[in-house]
């Protein structure tokens, strides 16, 4: 009976050592970053630099997946089905919060079915208008676009987008007339704005900018809560009275709920280690992303709080996909 009950005492120990050594031991094989983009995006852009100087840090590939489709959806879900290991992590960003209140059904649940790990940057939207618009400053856009007789025309990338929910809740706080013109994209939009053929764009900074500095774009607000590192004499939509909170797109790290919390703390650790690094700073710069650098609580209430503000912005655009 002694005898038995050493034995599983041993067997106890060699378990909980073996389980020990398991944890220490992550990771042991490659690592999946899901992307539910195509290739070539901003977001396919950042999630490489990450990639890239994650797997220096943990020793193990990390591996780029690409899987568009349906705003996001087809990779979000694979991600959302995947073994909580630490071994498949998503390149959330602006339309995970966006699409819950987007689609009538979702194939997975943004808040049950994840864990968020680390924020990575913020991507400011911008106004823009042609240089030859006669609208130099936020303040003369405003009063051109309070005439209901003659509308403005304003290009979003797309109905549902960042940009065009933006642009509702501006019109709500501004009382503005325009009509939304939706592309398919923002290089076409981008495209008619600059040939004036519309009056003024929503835009992602990262794809206005090479026409921002070279001055064929006017960059007349941000939709940032506070100033742009970018564009700091460019005022934002909350500092002129048109906005009461910022929005913006953004990019992070989630995986799967029930993910191991020492797992998804040394990711979280390991990700904000990189984006303390001068050399990736500059990397995402380059790309139009403000880095930010969060806990896991910060990262969580910031999701959160883009949820409730997208689902207010989507309720008046009338925006619904089934």
């Amino acid at each position: 009976m002694a005898f038995r009950k050493l034995f599983a005492a041993v067997g106890t120990v060699l378990a909980l050592g073996m389980g020990l050594h398991a944890q220490a031991a992550y990771p042991e094989k490659p690592i999946r970053l899901m992307v539910p983009w195509p290739a070539g995006g901003s977001s396919d852009a950042v999630a490489r630099v990450i990639a890239r100087h994650l797997q220096d840090r943990l020793k193990q590939p990390v591996i780029v997946d690409n899987k568009a489709g349906a705003s996001g959806n087809i990779g979000t879900a694979e991600v959302a089905r995947a073994a909580p290991d630490g071994y498949t992590l998503l390149l959330s960003s602006g339309p995970f919060s966006i699409n819950p209140s987007l689609y009538r059904k979702l194939p997975y649940d943004a808040v049950r079915d994840f864990a968020p790990v680390a924020q990575i940057a913020n991507i400011p939207s911008v106004l823009v208008v042609p240089a030859s618009s006669p609208a130099q400053t936020m303040q003369e856009f405003a009063a051109l676009a309070r005439n209901p007789s003659k509308p403005l025309n304003v290009a979003t990338p797309g109905s549902g987008s960042a940009q065009h929910l933006a642009l509702e809740l501006l019109r709500k706080k501004s009382s503005l007339a325009f009509n939304h013109v939706p592309y398919k994209g923002g290089a076409p939009a981008l495209n008619d704005v600059l040939g004036a053929q519309v009056d003024a764009m929503m835009s992602g900074f990262p794809e206005a900018a090479p026409h921002i500095k070279g001055g064929k774009l006017r960059a007349l607000a941000v939709t940032t809560p506070s100033r742009s590192t970018f564009l700091p004499n460019v005022p934002t939509l909350i500092e002129l009275k048109l906005a009461d909170a910022g929005t913006a797109g953004w990019n992070g790290i989630h995986v799967p709920a029930r993910t191991p919390a020492d797992i998804v703390k040394k990711l979280h650790d390991e990700i904000n280690g990189i984006l303390e690094t001068p050399e990736v700073q500059q990397q995402l710069a380059s790309l139009g992303f403000e880095v930010q650098r969060t806990s896991q609580q910060e990262f969580a209430a910031f999701v959160t709080q883009q949820m409730a503000r997208w689902k207010e912005a989507v309720a008046l655009s009338g925006a619904q996909v089934d």
